[in-house]
């Protein structure tokens, strides 16, 4: 399934909320002030399947201008958008403003929807069709389909829906690989789950149990549950409306305007470098060290605006800013922001950030400036690495990167190569914690085994390739990270196990029970049933047996003094013959069919004896000589 945000745009009363409604059955007001006023105060959210592969979630945002902020704070996350003009109006301040703010966010897909058209009468139709053209020239929305609808009668309800299934195949999913980002635009607490956030996810991916940070305060919390428009979710995705319940965080906490994001990948600014442009539905104009308020994601915050070029930056025209901040935002290089005047409050243009934690800078320094155009543009390494960065651990194939770059970032260390695929050494950091923590969890809660089934670990950390390139990946990680392979285990921490007194009690109780019944060993059963440890049977004998002190004979286990002592008598029998029968065998051992079967069968399965009709002979592993024992383990 493709999952997109859509946002609507437009002045207040122009039906919005009403063709939300009409499209998806859903009524997004949702505040008892809203239903009395009939106006959208808050956002508001509806779900929309247009096929089986693609989903929308809708953005509802008001349209007076006194709500504008939270207009742009819905639509801080929008993939496209559906811009409503009310027919029986046109094209009303609001519309102009909310257009800007989706330019300035650089939305590239979107629609534009004449609403109430019952309203109007066919002569006026081709007025308002000139003042749309006029209002969209030279925006995104030029030459985007312009559907007629009324939610009163339902016309063009399946026009609109198909247009909008036509221009979504052409818009690029959101990156789900790298760090996952969420702005939060609500928070509430719900009875008997706790603090709930809501939000429209950025990048990344979050599952049930993740580890989260609530930025710019820094407090760390775990996703106790999630949901998408009440659908409950193990996982949710880049591009998707997402409810996420956090565990041991209070109301207090957190609020609207904070970031969620996967632990010290971002960090809070209070400065950011940017290039801003002035919009040009109004005569404005920015002068250098302007107070005006700042949005990110579902921010708003108060900053000062460098000029670094000029002194006054007019209608149209766009610069290299610094912009010192009153209060902490947390940005990423290439996110959009919108700029709206302190009084009045309107949108006077957006930029892009360009550094995200920027030095002090002098104006009108041409060394500065070259600067910022530079890291504007992206040094060539600077754009690969960041590339494979977002690439996760699905990492970056080899032949699609410039070799010399590509090289120069391996030999610094910053991307790894394995298997002809660049990874970066961040996401490969991400991972050896994911699996230092869960082969650390596995280990304590099995002290008897040696460490973690590889594959087991390999599902649990969603690694996105194959064993082979897993077992590739652990082998790297292993030479600079404490974790340790052995066949097809992986252990964390150290590579040699520490058994308690008691462990080592129980465990030697076990094998001096084995040592005592010789050849005639004892049935695992048997064993079992005195078993009296707090570690299982099952992980006690399987320890045992990779220490080579117990052997397992059919449904029984024997010690290995008495498998060699088996050997030595069977080494006597072929002294002077080649084939020996399993009557001679069961007499020279002094035990019965019970016993001796098993044994011969359990020496077949090693090599060490082989079938000759009824009888044995020596198999290919047959001792030449009496192995030395080895050291008991316990």
């Amino acid at each position: 399934m493709r999952h997109f945000i859509l946002g609507t745009a437009g002045h207040v009363d122009h039906g919005k909320t009403e063709l939300v409604k009409a499209l998806t059955g859903c009524d997004t007001d949702r505040l008892k002030e809203e239903k009395e006023r009939g106006i959208s105060i808050e956002l508001g959210f509806a779900p929309l399947p247009l096929d089986g592969e693609t989903f929308l979630g809708i953005v509802d945002v008001p349209g007076h201008e006194r709500f504008v902020k939270h207009m742009v704070a819905g639509a801080g996350g929008i993939d496209l958008a559906m811009v409503l003009i009310a027919a029986d109006e046109g094209v009303m301040p609001q519309t102009e403003e909310h257009v800007e703010v989706l330019r300035s966010l650089a939305i590239d897909g979107g629609v534009v929807v004449i609403s109430k058209r019952d309203l109007a009468e066919d002569d006026t139709m081709e007025i308002l069709r000139e003042e749309i053209a006029e209002l969209v020239r030279g925006t995104f929305l030029e030459g985007a389909p312009i559907v007629e609808t009324s939610s009163k009668t339902g016309e063009g309800i399946d026009a609109l829906k198909s247009a909008l299934a036509e221009l979504v195949a052409g818009v690029a999913e959101r990156d789900a690989t790298g760090a996952y980002r969420q702005p939060v635009d609500r928070v509430f607490h719900k009875k008997g789950i706790g603090v709930v956030i809501t939000g429209s996810c950025y990048t990344g991916t979050l599952a049930v149990g993740d580890s989260l940070e609530v930025l710019p305060r820094g407090i760390m919390t775990r996703v106790r549950e999630l949901q998408s428009f009440n659908e409950k979710r193990n996982q949710g995705f880049a591009g998707e409306r997402l409810a996420v319940a956090l565990q041991g965080l209070r109301l207090d906490q957190v609020s609207r305007g904070d970031m969620l994001a996967t632990p010290g990948r971002f960090t809070a600014t209070d400065a950011i470098d940017a290039r801003i442009r002035v919009a040009t539905y109004h005569d404005f104009e920015i002068k250098n060290r302007e107070r005006l308020r700042i949005h990110h994601g579902a921010s708003e915050v108060l900053g000062r605006v460098i000029l670094l070029e000029n002194d006054v930056l007019r209608a149209g025209e766009d610069a290299l800013v610094q912009i010192k901040l009153e209060k902490s935002l947390v940005p990423a290089k290439g996110d959009r922001i919108v700029l709206r005047k302190y009084s009045p409050s309107r949108v006077v243009g957006g930029g892009v950030v360009i550094d995200a934690h920027p030095e002090r800078h002098k104006r009108q320094d041409s060394e500065v400036i070259e600067q910022l155009e530079l890291r504007e543009r992206g040094d060539p390494a600077e754009v690969l690495a960041k590339g494979i960065e977002s690439a996760g651990l699905q990492g970056l194939p080899r032949k699609t990167a410039d070799a010399e770059v590509a090289k120069t970032l391996v030999e610094n260390g910053e991307v790894v190569e394995i298997e002809k695929k660049l990874f970066h050494r961040r996401a490969l950091d991400g991972l050896a914690e994911q699996v230092e923590d869960l082969a650390g969890v596995y280990e304590a809660r099995h002290p008897l085994k040696w460490g973690m089934d590889k594959e087991e670990l390999r599902q649990k950390t969603s690694f996105p390739h194959g064993t082979p390139l897993f077992n590739r990946v652990l082998e790297e990680l292993g030479a600079y990270r404490p974790v340790f392979v052995k066949g097809s285990l992986v252990r964390a921490g150290t590579a040699e196990m520490a058994l308690s007194d008691d462990t080592h009690e129980d465990l030697s109780s076990l094998v001096e029970k084995a040592r005592s019944a010789g050849m005639a060993f004892l049935q695992k059963s048997d064993l079992e049933s005195g078993w009296r440890s707090r570690h299982r049977f099952a992980d006690a004998v399987q320890y045992l047996k990779d220490c080579g002190d117990l052997v397992e004979v059919g449904n029984g286990l024997i010690h290995r003094e008495a498998m060699v002592e088996c050997v030595d008598i069977l080494r006597r029998l072929f002294d002077d013959r080649n084939e020996v029968s399993v009557a001679e065998i069961k007499s020279a051992l002094g035990l019965t069919r019970k016993h001796t079967i098993p044994l011969l069968e359990a020496l077949d399965s090693r090599r060490v004896t082989s079938r000759a009709g009824n009888n044995r002979v020596k198999g290919p592993e047959f001792p030449p000589k009496p192995p030395a024992a080895p050291k008991s383990a316990v």
